[in-house]
């Protein structure tokens, strides 16, 4: 399965031919693939999990990764049941944990929309985090959701029970906001022990933006993910448009933020200054790919949409993208989106907000990072506030395949499909973006902080 894996991402991902086949010394990497295949020899179904994380982790990508998907059924589902371990924890105990000192940021109770959780220490860098209440019924009080292992500062390492009680892996989890804990599709919020930043929060469901005024001149959106629909964010905007068009200041925090979909155009419209898109030369390319047959295919499934909506013109434009892809493989080509309308038309633009702060920190990522791209470059009323984002954003669109690997129905790997022209030369990964105002170490409350210095 490793083989698979190697020959897929040095056949697929372009940052291999940056950071591998283009450096002055190759060393490293031989020297890895040497000692996991070793691993790997030695290694089980389920502990080969740890072969091919550490594999696509030595190119720090946030977009190229190893995920499991296992068959979800009615029978994986009775079969698993019986290996989740359940605690006793009454009432009583619960009682009691809300009143012991915590010693690790993860510690505490935490819920989503559908449970509620505590989180306590079973063993030195070892937790386990109980369930509570859960509006699955089949997860009763006292059964273990997540097992959980610090491997790092601030650094976890979970292992989740789906719904259906299949194990789920994830390495390199954070908290962020002191209050949210993102992994995957999961989101999940502290409720104990509280900190301010858990005001900011939506109550009922943590993966959902919330609006809040402020003050008379600052009025709040927090937008924790890009994983939701673009209608659920513009029902926001709409919901708010009077005030969002009449208050001076705006705090757009997108903390937390580890991408997802590109949900942000009627946000963007409300503070941008340009009155006009720039025109694009046609004969210059958006994007840069390392053309390979499962890119192609990538595009064959964008091609899909336009069959359905019986564009000929896109159909044709895809049609011939394959075949340049098919043609060159193994080069870069370039490549941009179909797009059936230049886009000229003015943009309007607002008098309100005046001040725009756009409030990250190092759990902004990908589409989180590509929004403030825009935003810095297409409106003057916005300021960077708070910690650099990620870096995740020089490669770009995942294309999720099967490690194609004898029966394997349960791994899955992740890689970014293009890159940006500029990204060999000015590559942003390296260091994330960077704010124009960073705010200070320890600060307990960002918000408020950043209420305060606008108001200066």
């Amino acid at each position: 399965m490793l083989q698979e894996l190697i020959i897929k991402v040095q056949t697929n991902y372009a940052g291999y031919i940056h950071k591998v086949k283009e450096s002055k010394d190759s060393s490293a990497y031989l020297r890895l693939k040497k000692k996991l295949r070793k691993e790997a020899a030695a290694s089980s179904f389920k502990d080969c999990y740890w072969v091919l994380t550490t594999f696509v982790n030595y190119f720090n990508d946030g977009h190229l990764f190893v995920i499991e998907l296992p068959r979800n059924s009615p029978q994986q589902s009775d079969s698993l049941r019986q290996f989740i371990k359940t605690e006793s924890f009454t009432d009583e105990q619960l009682q009691q944990f809300r009143q012991q000192k915590i010693t690790d940021p993860i510690e505490g109770i935490w819920s989503d929309k559908d449970q509620q959780l505590v989180i306590r220490k079973t063993a030195k860098n070892k937790y386990q985090a109980l369930t509570i209440a859960n509006t699955n019924k089949k997860w009763a009080r006292g059964m273990v959701k997540m097992e959980i292992e610090r491997t790092g500062p601030g650094e976890y390492f979970i292992t989740i029970y789906r719904n259906d009680f299949a194990a789920i892996r994830f390495s390199k989890v954070k908290i962020y906001k002191n209050c949210l804990l993102p992994f995957g599709l999961y989101r999940f919020v502290r409720e104990y022990p509280s900190h301010p930043e858990s005001a900011y929060v939506h109550k009922n469901d943590p993966q959902m933006p919330f609006f809040r005024q402020l003050d008379d001149k600052t009025i709040l959106l927090t937008v924790p993910t890009a994983l939701i629909g673009k209608n659920i964010l513009d029902s926001i905007l709409y919901r708010h448009q009077k005030e969002i068009l009449s208050t001076e200041n705006l705090i757009i925090d997108i903390r937390g933020n580890l991408g997802g979909n590109a949900i942000w155009k009627n946000l963007a419209s409300v503070v941008n200054t340009t009155a006009y898109p720039p025109l694009k030369n046609p004969a210059e390319d958006d994007f840069l790919l390392l053309a390979s047959k499962d890119n192609a295919d990538y595009f064959d499934g964008i091609a899909s949409f336009f069959k359905q909506s019986g564009d000929s013109t896109g159909i044709a434009y895809y049609e011939k993208l394959k075949q340049t892809i098919n043609q060159h493989a193994g080069t870069f080509i370039g490549f941009s989106f179909y797009d059936p309308k230049i886009d000229t038309a003015k943009r309007s633009i607002y008098a309100y907000p005046k001040k725009v702060a756009l409030l990250t920190d190092k759990g902004t990522a990908s589409a989180g990072e590509a929004f403030v791209l825009s935003m810095k470059a297409n409106s003057t009323k916005v300021v960077q506030y708070g910690d650099n984002t990620w870096g995740m954003i020089d490669y770009m669109n995942i294309n999720n395949r099967k490690i194609d690997c004898g029966e394997n129905a349960v791994y899955y790997y992740g890689y970014p499909i293009f890159f940006s022209p500029t990204t060999k030369d000015s590559p942003i990964n390296p260091t994330g973006i960077k704010p124009e105002v960073y705010v200070p170490a320890g600060t307990p409350d960002w918000v408020e902080w950043v209420r305060k210095h606008m108001s200066k």
